[in-house]
């Protein structure tokens, strides 16, 4: 059951992110997956399975993993830019793997591998690459069955390593952004690299919530309250989520009244 469910949380969510796509554009599906959907979950189940210490731990490491997963969003919309999807996910994972190895050699604290990955995901917003965007569609329609499918093996894949590897490289694999790459790479196939790298600016911006969740739970794992740890880690997740909202509301109304009070000065 354990292992089923597991299972299922990442197409569930690469269908609630597909759907978004389609109703409301790529860059408000990839701020919807990269909210916690999968990650507190899943830290729940193993909470249950192993105990608060393990579940701890493995917090701990997707936090430091998550150092990694800034500079792989960044770098796979820049390799869009003149790669194939394949090329581009090849290198994205290929630096994955290098980025997450070096991070863990550091021994980083969650606290402080959560602010670096704040500055990295700030600093990749700031230099976001630019891309053109596609007027054209290759595809008519996102192929959700191939999306759902690829989360499903890449799920499977990663549940059975890490399962024999401890929390520590557990949490690391974990914080693979697998579904967010698998999107960027069907969106890229379909719809081109401007509409791939929309999505994972998206993702990134998400990311926000996502990182202040994995520092709440961290912490308060280690007192060994496990309903109040979630609890106050989706509570961080949904106040920054907010925030965001908020802040891109306030901007879409300065740049609606700014223009019409230019006009009134010189007019006047």
């Amino acid at each position: 059951m354990f292992f089923l469910i597991r299972v299922l949380l990442a197409p569930l969510a690469v269908i609630a992110g597909t759907l978004a796509q389609r109703r409301f554009g790529y860059a408000v599906s990839g701020l919807i997956l990269g909210l916690p959907l999968t990650s507190l979950p899943l830290l729940w189940l193993v909470a249950l399975q192993h105990g608060t210490a393990f579940a701890s731990s493995m917090t701990g490491a997707l936090l430091v993993g998550s150092i990694a997963e800034a500079v792989v969003l960044w770098l796979y919309a820049r390799l869009t830019i003149h790669l194939s999807p394949a090329l581009a996910l090849v290198g994205a994972l290929g630096a994955f793997a290098l980025a997450a190895g070096a991070v863990n050699l550091l021994k980083l604290s969650a606290l402080l591998a959560g602010l670096i990955t704040a500055i990295g995901f700030a600093a990749a917003l700031r230099w976001w690459p630019v891309t053109q965007n596609d007027n054209a569609l290759h595809q008519e329609r996102s192929r959700l069955w191939l999306r759902v499918t690829l989360s499903a093996v890449f799920t499977i894949v990663i549940v059975a390593l890490a399962g024999r590897l401890g929390p520590v490289l557990a949490g690391l694999i974990d914080a693979l952004p697998a579904m967010s790459l698998m999107m960027a790479f069907t969106t890229h196939q379909d719809h081109g690299s401007g509409a791939s790298s929309r999505f994972l600016h998206g993702v990134t911006r998400g990311s926000f919530s996502y990182l202040a969740a994995m520092i709440v739970l961290a912490e308060l794992l280690r007192t060994g309250n496990l309903l109040f740890a979630f609890a106050a880690a989706l509570a961080a997740a949904l106040v920054v989520q907010g925030s965001i909202q908020a802040h891109d509301t306030l901007m879409k109304r300065t740049r609606v009244f700014v223009p019409s009070d230019e006009m009134c000065s010189q007019s006047v």
